[in-house]
């Protein structure tokens, strides 16, 4: 009996797994290095807890940690491939300016430890004291320079005062053989307080000269060909060193007993540990992270010290996590998530042209065209089954069968087994009818395609209503043409299209319903998936979505035109001409609407993000030539797809009309303001600082959480605040406001944060 269930269980186990393309990948453990710039310290404390707490290993890592020889180039010891990985200081930007093929993937500290000491007894208090006195300091510029940049600003040249050579002995310090002796605000202090001797800090950062420190690094070619080995590496490190930070003492210990080369005493780390940590994180800035800005700044110091050329390139030295998202705003888990599932398989429906087909083996229509979008977006691939189908490949997706359905519309019956994202495509819905049969459509019988969406919308809305599923819009117009049915339920370009293939006439296209088919992805089961293809989703231009819609769908100008017709009456120049006529004022009327689509959210009738981006960049322009003012709030309405799902989709979208209206009249005439996508929106705020912009998005959030709404339940929005930097651009400037909203969210939502 054991053997049989073992038997059945490891069947099972090998059927479902191919389509988990989310599924944890079984551990591989593979070898790397990593080098240290300097002996075992509570300055590589996170590499050791990673190691330590099995962090590499859940990764299927082992990771040898060496302690720094003597006279170790560390950038040729990774691009000879003697280490896999190792830690510079900020001068790995100088090696990269000369050309060598390095690639930065975090630092460890946001400002350098690196400092001057001097005697509190001495009458040195600044920089500038040290005029004609004794520097105990490294020979080497580079290693240095944010110490001369300092020097230097205060009007201190390398001929006014005495460089002596460095003794790394403390003892020079004390007995007055030197008098400022370079060291870590980690170590030397620590030292002289357990002696009791005072002593005063003149440090960089003081006089604005910040560089990153202890900056972990490998090779380019290392990355390309290891892109997931690489990332994995660098989250598991970042976990390391969060742990580290929060939990110091338990780490001082740990590194006392294991990586204890120095012979430091536990309070000694502990010391260590609390200064370091002081350095490493920075207000708005997630611990690790680097900019290509920042280096460029730290550039500067380099220059000034000499030991940089005007004219160096280090516009590749900053680690990209992903070659095709990185503008997207997602998080360091979710591209972790992408790079270990770049492969995920579709559901698809196989015959609802020209939305979405199955033609010649390919995947065609607009839904097709939003995949391939999405795909070169997230750098995936994606696959596709073949189904019979819709209501069969809707089945398999609620069973597990795929990672996602391609095009499908969120109702309370789906989302049982199915998680949806914001809508990235919407449609009318129509109804064919017989021209002599128009009236009182909605009274049915209906056919409808079975498993669509508004099978189960109007079987709730219209419950008196026959409906009558097929399986095909053939099977559905033939019900109608016989008067079995009154009129045949799907999009217009759907019914349009089959109208046109089967050269069918005395056919209207309406729309009694009153509704639209909303395109969203479903997902099963795995809510970051869904995250990270609303980010995708909305970051779709205004032009994009129209290549895609312009493929697919011609505009039809005449739903009623009977194609018999036309070739009777086509023989008379007359009405060919007066045909000629109405075609031109259609054309005409299609064209003002749109114009007015093209800037206008259709079910809210504010700006819509096409519209948004142009105002944005104008604004920008206007405050950076006039040196104005200009602040940004988004905003978006916190757990909206939890009332989606409660109360269906038409009062979720009363909700963001009444959302939209409630805003509107909050705002000055000044303002500009937009639905971003789904439930995000934007406010352009000029000629208004930070201060007032947050002043403005708390009023804004206290009109909504006293509002009343359709679904009569207590709403609340959370807000996002930034103010314009000069140079920004327009997509940095809106990614700002985004993770402040983001933040606002983690902070429990309903309230507002700023940067």
């Amino acid at each position: 009996m054991l053997k049989n269930f073992l038997g059945l269980w490891l069947l099972l186990t090998a059927f479902l797994l191919p389509y988990s393309a989310c599924s944890k990948p079984v551990d591989v453990i593979e070898k790397v290095s990593l080098q240290l710039l300097w002996k075992n310290q509570f300055q590589f404390a996170g590499y050791y807890v990673a190691k330590e707490k099995g962090y590499y290993a859940e990764e299927g890592l082992e990771v040898e940690i060496r302690e720094m020889p003597s006279e170790l180039d560390l950038v040729k010891s990774v691009l000879s491939e003697d280490s896999t990985f190792a830690i510079g200081r900020s001068s790995i930007l100088i090696d990269k300016a000369k050309g060598a093929r390095i690639v930065a993937l975090m630092a460890a500290f946001q400002q350098s430890p690196l400092m001057l000491i001097t005697k509190q007894s001495d009458q040195i208090r600044e920089a500038k004291d040290l005029f004609g006195q004794r520097v105990m300091i490294t020979p080497d510029a580079k290693n240095v320079a944010e110490v001369l940049a300092m020097l230097l600003k205060s009007g201190i040249s390398a001929d006014d005062y005495i460089r002596q050579p460095h003794s790394f002995n403390l003892t020079d310090l004390i007995e007055d053989k030197t008098d400022a002796y370079a060291g870590y605000l980690s170590n030397e202090p620590f030292q002289l307080e357990k002696l009791g001797i005072p002593y005063r800090i003149i440090h960089p950062r003081d006089y604005g000269f910040d560089m990153y420190s202890d900056i972990l690094f490998t090779s380019e070619e290392y990355v390309q060909k290891n892109p997931v080995k690489t990332m994995i590496f660098v989250e598991a490190s970042r976990r390391g060193w969060e742990y580290a930070f929060a939990h110091i003492e338990e780490t001082a210990r740990m590194i006392h007993e294991n990586y204890n080369s120095q012979s430091r005493s536990v309070d000694a780390l502990v010391y260590e540990g609390k200064a370091l940590k002081e350095l490493a994180y920075a207000e708005g800035v997630e611990f690790g992270d680097i900019s290509l800005d920042r280096f460029q700044e730290m550039a500067q110091i380099y220059r000034v010290t000499g030991v940089l050329d005007r004219d160096y390139d280090i516009d590749n030295l900053v680690y990209q996590p992903l070659e095709h998202a990185p503008e997207l705003g997602l998080s360091r888990e979710e591209k972790r998530f992408l790079q270990r599932n770049r492969r995920f398989h579709l559901c698809v429906n196989p015959d609802w042209m020209p939305y979405e087909g199955v033609v010649e083996g390919k995947h065609q229509g607009v839904v097709a065209g939003y995949m391939d979008l999405l795909s070169k977006k997230l750098g995936v691939t994606f696959s596709f089954g073949s189904f019979e189908n819709w209501a069969q490949s809707l089945a398999t997706a609620q069973r597990g069968g795929c990672d996602l359905v391609a095009g499908a519309m969120q109702t309370p019956g789906r989302s049982k087994n199915l998680l949806f994202t914001n809508p990235y495509f919407s449609m009318p819905v129509a109804v064919a009818v017989r021209e002599s049969n128009s009236d009182s459509v909605v009274e049915g019988p209906l056919a409808i395609l079975k498993g669509s969406a508004f099978e189960e919308i109007l079987r709730g809305r219209y419950s008196e209503t026959k409906l009558v599923p097929v399986v095909t819009a053939e099977e559905g117009l033939n019900l109608v043409e016989e008067g079995a049915a009154k009129g045949f339920v799907s999009a217009a370009g759907h019914i349009n299209a089959e109208l046109q293939i089967s050269q069918r006439s005395g056919f209207l296209i309406t729309s009694p319903i009153n509704d639209n088919w909303d395109f969203s992805l479903a997902v099963y089961k795995n809510p970051r998936l869904v995250d990270i293809l609303n980010h995708a989703i909305n970051s779709i231009s205004a032009s994009e979505h129209q290549a895609i819609r312009s493929r697919w769908l011609p505009v039809q100008y005449d739903h009623r035109f009977d194609y018999q017709l036309f070739w009777k009456i086509s023989a008379g120049v007359m009405l060919l001409l007066l045909f000629l006529a109405y075609r031109y004022k259609v054309i005409s009327d299609y064209n003002r609407k749109l114009e007015i689509l093209a800037n206008s959210d259709q079910l809210t009738g504010i700006d819509n993000r096409y519209a948004l981006v142009s105002k944005l960049e104008d604004q920008i322009k206007i405050a950076s030539r006039y040196h104005r003012s200009l602040s940004l709030i988004f905003f978006d309405i916190d757990d909206f797809k939890q009332v989606n799902d409660q109360y269906g989709h038409n009062v979720g979208d009363h909700i963001l009309q009444e959302l939209a209206r409630v805003i509107s009249a909050n705002l000055r005439d000044a303002d500009f303001f937009g639905r971003w996508g789904g439930e995000e929106f934007l406010i352009l705020l000029p000629e208004l600082d930070l201060n007032s912009a947050e002043a403005g998005a708390e009023k804004l959030r206290e009109v909504v959480s006293s509002a009343h709404f359709s679904h009569q339940q207590p709403l609340s929005c959370s807000f996002g605040v930034v103010e314009y930097r000069p140079e920004e651009k327009a997509q940095t400037f809106v990614a700002r406001a985004d993770k402040m909203l983001y933040r606002a969210k983690g902070a429990g939502k309903n309230c507002v944060c700023s940067s």
